[in-house]
Order: C-alpha cells, then structure tokens, then sequence
C-alpha cells in the first residue's frame, strides 16, 4: 500500500498553527476577579464623578415677578447633557432627565466612564418637554455649536440655560486600574436676558386702547443676530437675519401704570450690541408703534428696559444704552 506523503507534512502544518494559536491567546489578559467576586474594571478607563450644581434662580429673579411667571409655565424638565470631545470631535455623551423642582439650586452627582485620553469636557443644562426628549429651545446635535430651532422662540422663563467647558487630561491615568476623578464644574450661563416693559399704558388707554382688547407685539434683531453658541470656544455663532419673535398682549384695567410686553435670553455678540426693533401692530396687522432699539450686554446680565412701546412714533424712535453694569433697569422716552 502506497503511503501518502502529504500526511506528515499536513501533520507539521497543523500542530505549527496550533503552536500559534495558543501562544497569541496567552498574549490576552483576561480582567482579574475582585475581592467581591465580580470582573475587574478596564485599566484603560477612568471613572469621572461630576458634582454638579445648577444656580437655577438668581437673585434677582428671587424676588420679582420671573419666578411666578416660570411658575405658570408647565410641562417642562431639567436636561443635562454631557459631552466629551476628542480633538474636537464628539466622542461620548450622556444625556440625564430630572423633574422640576422649587429650589433656587440644583444639586446632583455624574458619573461618566472615558478612555485615558485627553478631552475637552463640555456640560449643558437647559429645559425640554416633560413628554419628549426632543429638543426644544436649543438645538443640541452637537455643542460646537449649539444653534437656535427653525422656529425661533422668546418669551420663555425656560429658555434659560447653564453651561461649562473644561479640559480634561486623562492621558496620565493610561494602565492605572480604576482611576477616579472628581471634578466640580462651573456652570455660567452663555445668555443674557432682557424685558421690555411698557409705562405708558394711561396715555395708550388715553388714545382709544379698551381694557381687555388684544394686540401683538413683535421683537426684530436686526442685521445678523447671533442663534448659537459654540462651547468649546466660548462665542457666539450662527448669524441670522430677519429673526423675529411675537408675543399676544392683552390691554390691562385702568390704573395699571405698566406691563410686561416682551422677554428674551439671548446669546451676546463679541462687540455686546444686539440692536433691535420693537412693533405693536392691532388686529388688522396695521402698525401703531415702533421703537428702535440696542441692548448693550454680556453674558449672565439680566436687564430690564422700560419705554413708551405703545405709544412710540412708528416711524421708529431710537435708544441706546451707554453703558451697563451687569443689571440694567432703565428708562427710555420714544418721541
């Protein structure tokens, strides 16, 4: 019987794989069991503990009316999004929900797992609806930059938004088993907010106004208004024309001496001038007044604007600020 010659060689092939196979398997660290009985962490990850606490209310909307009419506002929730960025780019997020609540502060404790890398950490704390995770004021696909929607919406205390940025070098954790980190962002609002108040409500009542008759006010930005803001820079972005917000105002009873008319937070250019143009129109869409306009701000001001809104030339009356100190309550005349 004639012997197969390939045999053997097959043989030698095959036990030289097989010598292969387990000398790449015991290149492979299997994670070690811990003292509880469970598998041992990733020694390429570090766990990162954020302390987080968001100044929800500042002190002066502690004590006027801002904190009453948020009140009124219903069917919203905390959103808190945690971004890691790596060279730039999106690389990790967590997203967390939390109901309202009454307090001036809110408290809580993140925690989020990355490689041993270095990133640039970027906390974002605003508002959605209590029956969607869908976005709402900001559009946050990414945070560099956050973007206003399509439909651009004032007029809302839940507009209000908190955010940090801070880098994050874990690159000096790589081959530590377990590493912690604890950070204690800073949270800082990236907008200021204004509102516009009417104190010519006797003189307008006085022209022919009834209590109780409606009418629509419209805020213009003019030239290109910034709806965005790019986290990991700091600055505002995403300039826009012809951006415009309305609001329904309903004439009060005689003997009010003003009202609020209109409200927004808004993200502040480099220059901090965002010139404006302020409209009353009636039922028949025919314009009764205008005031021209610009807000000098920067970040986390709150400021107040008190004119004649109702009552102004509507050929358009001009005011400018010249100067502010962080919170603005301010008198201007339209003629």
């Amino acid at each position: 019987m004639k012997k197969n010659s390939y045999t053997p060689l097959f043989k030698r092939i095959c036990c030289l794989l097989l010598s292969l196979t387990m000398t790449a398997c015991s290149l492979y660290e299997h994670p070690e069991m811990t003292e509880n009985g469970e598998i041992g962490i990733d020694p390429t990850a570090v766990n990162v503990n954020i302390n987080l606490s968001l100044q929800l209310k500042t002190d002066e909307a502690a004590n006027d009316e801002v904190a009453s009419r948020a009140d009124a506002e219903t069917g919203y929730r905390h959103r808190i999004i945690v971004d890691a960025y790596l060279n730039r780019i999106l690389s990790k997020r967590q997203v967390v929900y939390k109901e309202l609540t009454e307090a001036a502060k809110l408290d809580m404790e993140l925690n989020l797992k990355l490689h041993a890398r270095d990133y640039q950490l970027v906390i974002w704390a605003d508002y959605v609806s209590e029956d969607s995770d869908d976005d709402l004021f900001y559009n946050t696909t990414t945070l560099a930059p956050v973007i206003s929607p399509e439909t651009y919406l004032g007029n809302s205390e839940y507009k209000d938004v908190l955010y940090s940025c801070q880098e994050l070098n874990l690159s000096k954790y790589r081959n530590q088993w377990n590493a912690q980190v604890a950070l204690n962002p800073e949270m800082k609002r990236p907008t200021a907010r204004y509102e516009l108040i009417a104190n010519d409500i006797e003189t307008f009542m006085t022209n022919g106004a009834k209590a109780g008759s409606k009418y629509t006010m419209t805020v213009r930005y003019l030239g290109f208004y910034d709806t965005g803001f790019h986290t990991l820079d700091g600055i505002s972005k995403h300039g826009l024309q012809y951006v415009t917000y309305k609001r329904t105002i309903t004439v009060p009873q005689e003997g009010t001496q003003e009202m609020s008319i209109a409200f927004d937070h808004i993200f502040v250019p480099e220059n901090g001038e965002v010139p404006i143009a302020v409209e009353l129109s009636n039922d028949k869409n025919a314009l009764l007044a205008r005031t021209y306009l610009t807000l000098q701000c920067k970040t986390g001001d709150r400021i107040v604007k008190r004119s004649n809104f109702l009552t102004a030339d509507p050929s358009g009356g001009i005011g400018v600020d010249p100067g502010y100190d962080g919170t603005i309550d301010e008198d201007l005349t339209v003629e």
